[in-house]
């Protein structure tokens, strides 16, 4: 005979709910965390709150003409903040507001900016690029047959852009760019999403007029690497030296995201005291940052498997003669090319080929999160 009553349901037993208990906060603690599905390097809160003042700052002083020319509203990764990807070394104008279009005082603003990223080192080379402009200027009209400058060689013409709101919770940034500077941070609360592209050139590198005469700029950078290529045996020499043609420009340059071939010699093949030079090289390039930021980005460096970052060289063991050196790792890509001797010519670019603001898997976040 069948019972009226409805069946109980089934218990699981206590031992499967222990198990449960344990097991899955743990599952789903191993789930990525979404706000942390960019990458980033983090910062303290004050050294990002500095920044963001300083862009707000500059914004704030500024008429709302000056404003529309500056700020790019739209959150990083939407419709017009392409501005942000877009880079280029050679002279010429860029979008945002020039140094000729802001009073002393804005200018006041605007070098506070640069200030709060960068390290005392970082100022002190933007603006002794920045004044290469003159020098190149003198030397346009004293080689012109007109006698004229070209009117291209202008510090005046150097321009930042704002990106986002620097008051939001969401990703904001900052660049300024011009002939040999292209300077960029993407920000988003205490971590630094980006810096990259990072670009500097100096020509000449040793100014022979103008206030900074027989200044050397960018010469840190170049004489490190000849003291490590110096320090190699002839057998370490023989992998780190490339047969191939010499770069006529770094390879990684605007619209050449990625990473090249890895070539040269691996960090685990040198002695103590190479690895110790190779080190200070790449703190070098990071030194232009400010201490955080630097301490941060070299933490992201080295954290990856740093056996595997390489040094190659091509050319003459001559700084005064065309070369070029390529530092690459799992996170990092640095490249310096004189491309020119007499009177000198170099450019750096710095990249984190998952971090580029120009072509990565953070610009394809960005403009997945944002886009339109």
């Amino acid at each position: 005979m069948k019972s009226d009553e409805s069946p109980r349901p089934r218990r699981l037993p206590v031992q499967i709910i222990l198990v449960l208990c344990l097991f899955v906060p743990m599952l789903v603690s191993s789930f990525p965390d979404p706000s942390q599905s960019v990458p980033g390097v983090r910062i303290p809160g004050e050294v990002a709150s500095g920044i963001n003042q300083s862009a707000r700052s500059l914004l704030s002083a500024l008429s709302q003409e000056q404003r529309e020319k500056i700020h790019f509203s739209a959150t990083p990764g939407a419709g017009g903040s392409e501005a942000l990807s877009n880079w280029s070394y050679f002279p010429g104008e860029r979008p945002g507001l020039k140094l000729n279009d802001m009073t002393a005082q804005e200018r006041v603003l605007a070098q506070r900016l640069v200030r709060s990223a960068l390290s005392d080192t970082g100022h002190l080379k933007w603006n002794a690029i920045v004044a290469l402009e003159d020098v190149l200027r003198m030397m346009s009209a004293r080689d012109n047959r007109s006698g004229k400058p070209d009117p291209s060689r202008d510090p005046g013409l150097y321009t930042f852009a704002i990106f986002g709101d620097p008051a939001a919770d969401a990703p904001w940034g900052w660049r300024v760019e011009g002939h040999h500077i292209s300077i960029k941070f993407l920000l988003e609360g205490d971590r630094v999403l980006s810096s990259t592209p990072a670009f500097l050139g100096a020509a000449p590198t040793v100014p022979l007029m103008g206030p900074n005469t027989g200044t050397e700029i960018l010469d840190e950078e170049e004489e490190l690497a000849l003291a490590l290529m110096k320090s190699l045996s002839p057998e370490q020499r023989e992998i780190a030296i490339q047969q191939g043609g010499l770069p006529r420009d770094v390879v990684t340059g605007p619209g050449h995201p990625g990473t090249p071939d890895a070539v040269g010699i691996r960090l685990d093949k040198l002695d103590s005291s190479q690895k110790i030079l190779l080190d200070t090289l790449i703190d070098s390039h990071l030194g232009i940052l400010n201490s955080p930021i630097e301490e941060a980005e070299k933490t992201r460096i080295t954290d990856a498997n740093i056996d595997e970052i390489r040094f190659a060289w091509w050319g003459p063991l001559d700084k005064e003669m065309r070369h070029a050196y390529r530092i690459q790792g799992p996170t990092f890509v640095v490249e310096l090319v004189r491309t020119a001797g007499d009177p000198g010519h170099v450019h750096i670019v710095r990249r984190d080929p998952d971090r580029d603001l120009d072509g990565s898997p953070l610009l394809q976040h960005l403009q997945q999160a944002h886009g339109e």
